[in-house]
């Protein structure tokens, strides 16, 4: 009797293990709805299913996709779990902690590299050239423009033609409007998802105002 109730034992503790192991976590997919219906994000960012293992792009937790698969600054495989900067709207990933900031301080350096082309945010018809004067900053944000006249309009009325921008302080992507909170710092404007990251940003602006190694 001693051997029966042993051998039930044993295969009651398989069949959890099996539904555990089932049951366990799925990689996301493109249309799977990326909150719970508790509101819990789930999955996210993680790599893109289908692309290859070891070069996979990222989706990110606003399900855009990042441009590259290797960090343009160290060469190194992108870390899902590394904020991305946004050119464009578009995400560009890295692999560790410096990089978005060496990033963000050349970008024309690194897009032209990595041979990718962008729709100037005003034109959409006509590609963004990367010339520093044809660039401009909105939060960590970065843009460039097919022209002059394309980048005066954007700076006349930058949330006509920005789209989402990512909060400086929680780097959570928000749709800005006329009624977001908002300052200006050093000459460039600053929106925010909350007042509460508005209130971190001003405590303490020169941790926020770039994308500065660590963050």
């Amino acid at each position: 009797m001693q051997r029966t109730f042993l051998a039930a034992v044993a295969l009651a503790g398989i069949g959890l293990a099996l539904a555990t192991f089932w049951s366990g976590p799925r990689p996301v997919g493109a249309d799977d709805d990326p909150e719970d219906e508790d509101g819990f994000r789930i999955g996210l960012p993680a790599p893109v299913p289908g692309d290859p293992i070891g070069n996979a792009r990222v989706m990110y937790r606003d399900s855009s996709i990042s441009v590259n698969t290797v960090c343009p600054v160290r060469k190194g495989r992108i870390d899902p779990m590394r904020n991305p900067v946004y050119v464009n709207g578009r995400p560009v990933g890295f692999c560790c902690q410096p990089c978005p900031s060496i990033f963000s301080f050349d970008p024309e350096r690194y897009l032209r590299a990595m041979k990718v082309s962008f729709s100037c945010p005003v034109r959409h018809s006509r590609r963004a050239i990367f010339d520093s004067s044809l660039r401009a900053k909105i939060n960590q944000d970065i843009f460039f423009f097919s022209s002059q006249e394309a980048l005066r309009k954007f700076q006349k009325n930058p949330l006509r033609y920005c789209g989402m921008l990512t909060d400086p302080v929680d780097h959570e992507r928000f749709q800005p409007t006329k009624s977001s909170p908002r300052v200006v710092f050093r000459g460039r404007e600053y929106y925010f998802a909350a007042d509460s990251t508005l209130a971190k940003f001003q405590s303490e602006p020169e941790r926020y105002y770039e994308r500065l190694a660590g963050s």
